[in-house]
């Protein structure tokens, strides 16, 4: 209903983002920037308030920036016919030669240059960046280059450039990769299971690291304790088949 899925797909049809649009994005993180703002406001008023926090909303807000460009003519209503949108050549992933993605965000003259540098090719020779009418040659150029070697071949290549070309890392792969493990992105929270690290981070203070996984169960002598059941009626209930 915001019109965010329309903006996100190939030509023949929406693509789904996952759920990080509309329950992440729009959803968890607007409801929690909004509780975070309603406290730093009660430390002024002294009131509470509710916050009312919606995914459509959500959605709509982060498409801001495209409703923008839209209502100032420089976004087309339509899928791959726009620079964020896999239309523009120089923002888009790229097939190679074992079958795997590298994805390209080359916008700024800088970083295209250096993407052209690092696949071998002379702007001379090419259409103008930004001419849309030459958009479709350039993707087969750089389509046919992307193709002649592996993925790591062209992580290789573009390692410690400013081309804003990295590899599609499955999620096997992402905690392992070297950019990720000079951030910490990813922690071990217990045997042989990995998640990602809190996010943001603070210069004083510290964030807690995530707990494992609950089992089915684990707390509910706990939480049944807190509530005033004693051990005979937990036992009871356990033989009644409620609890497990």
């Amino acid at each position: 209903l915001a019109g965010a899925l329309s903006a996100i797909g190939t030509r023949q049809r929406p693509t789904v983002p996952a759920n990080l649009v509309g329950d992440y994005g729009g959803g968890a993180l607007y409801l929690g920037m909004g509780i975070l703002a309603a406290l730093v406001e009660r430390m002024a008023s002294g009131c509470g308030q509710v916050v009312d926090a919606s995914m459509v909303d959500g959605a709509a807000s982060l498409m801001t920036p495209i409703y923008q460009m839209w209502s100032s003519g420089v976004w087309r209503d339509e899928r791959e016919a726009n620079f964020f949108d896999g239309g523009a050549p120089f923002y888009r992933p790229y097939r190679t030669s074992d079958n795997r993605w590298m994805a390209v965000g080359a916008v700024e003259p800088q970083f295209y240059a250096a993407l052209l540098s690092g696949l071998g090719l002379d702007e001379v020779d090419l259409p103008s960046q930004f001419d849309c009418t030459g958009w479709p040659m350039l993707e087969e150029r750089f389509a046919m280059v992307f193709a002649t070697r592996t993925q790591s071949d062209w992580a290789e290549i573009f390692l410690g450039t400013d081309a804003c070309v990295t590899p599609v890392l499955k999620m096997e792969e992402a905690s392992d990769h070297e950019h990720n493990v000079a951030r910490g992105t990813f922690i071990e929270v217990s045997d042989g299971i990995t998640e990602p690290g809190p996010t943001p981070r603070f210069g004083r203070t510290v964030n807690a690291a995530p707990m494992p996984p609950v089992m089915s169960g684990e707390h509910t002598e706990e939480i049944l304790t807190e509530l005033g059941y004693d051990s005979a009626r937990q036992v009871a209930l356990q033989e009644e088949g409620v609890i497990g």
